[in-house]
């Protein structure tokens, strides 16, 4: 039985981290008693994650391959066999695991690609019952996985492939419009609702984002990134154009640049989304050999029909 990608009854939402854990604790007392897969990118933050669900009332366990065999398959028939259990994992844990009544998937952590997101979050609802997969992401993860794309053992081809996905996949979460039809697209589909390119069932489309104009406060962004050297990550270059004069700001002199105090019109969560949005439009690139730093992937200056309007 041929069938396409769409899983209807699957609501996507992506939501910008703040606290990650807490936005992560929210989202599972809203399915209290539910099965449910966290996953996270290593066996640490698992570990960590489940120990601290649990300790809040979540019936949460951990799953990794580097955890005793015994204690990992325990965890595993528990989770099975038991209503409400959550498990915390990494993406060893899922294939082969037949349990139809998984209430929701959430990643912690971005996946590696839309592949792997489609994958992990379709373990969910396969009951065809309605289901959520819930994402908190932040530019560290695009750092993160830009580091593990660079220093990995591929090829160069293999590794612009590896680049281009992850593209995709920030894409995704940047999208003002509807992610099923974003996510279906990258998969050859086109999906159409009554005739209109929406899906009703995402957190876009039932809860559309206030969109703006971010033409000048791109450029302002930009002119940031340039003018302090490419060296320094979103918060410090927020501090610049929000006029703060913190010891790193004044160590580098950067009080002493045009771009300093120009952005007031922002808060610092306004800031936050133009520089996302930076990156996921390709006009700005994270460099993990400097600790985060953006730099100027275009090296050249926005006009107006260069930028789309800003998710806030």
């Amino acid at each position: 039985l041929v069938q396409g990608f769409d899983r209807p009854n699957i609501k996507l939402s992506v939501a910008a981290r703040q606290d990650g854990r807490q936005q992560l604790l929210d989202f599972a007392r809203r399915h209290a008693g539910k099965s449910g897969i966290v996953y996270c990118l290593s066996r640490k933050k698992v570990e960590d994650t489940a120990q601290w669900l649990a300790s809040h009332g979540i019936n949460a366990l951990g799953y990794h391959a580097g955890m005793d065999a015994q204690v990992r398959q325990h965890h595993q028939a528990r989770f099975r066999e038991e209503e409400g259990i959550v498990m915390v994992a990494t993406i060893a844990f899922g294939m082969g695991i037949d349990k139809p009544d998984v209430r929701f998937v959430a990643h912690l952590d971005l996946p590696k690609s839309m592949e792997g997101y489609y994958q992990e979050t379709g373990r969910a609802g396969r009951d065809g019952l309605p289901a959520n997969a819930w994402m908190a992401y932040g530019l560290g993860d695009v750092v993160q996985q830009k580091r593990m794309i660079d220093e990995s053992e591929a090829d160069d081809a293999h590794k612009r492939v590896q680049t281009s996905k992850l593209d995709a996949l920030l894409g995704l979460c940047e999208t003002a419009g509807c992610r099923r039809v974003r996510l279906l697209h990258y998969f050859g589909e086109t999906y159409l609702r009554d005739g209109v390119a929406a899906c009703g069932n995402c957190d876009t489309c039932l809860d559309p984002p206030k969109t703006w104009d971010a033409t000048e406060a791109a450029r302002k962004a930009l002119s940031a990134i340039y003018r302090t050297g490419q060296r320094f990550g979103a918060v410090h270059l927020i501090d610049v154009l929000l006029g703060r004069e913190t010891d790193r700001v004044m160590q580098w002199n950067h009080n002493a640049l045009t771009v300093f105090g120009i952005g007031n019109e922002l808060d610092d969560t306004g800031w936050r989304n133009v520089f996302r949005q930076l990156v996921a439009l390709g006009y700005a690139s994270p460099d993990h050999t400097a600790y985060g730093a953006l730099k100027d992937r275009k090296s050249t200056r926005l006009n107006s029909s260069h930028v789309k309007r800003s998710r806030m």
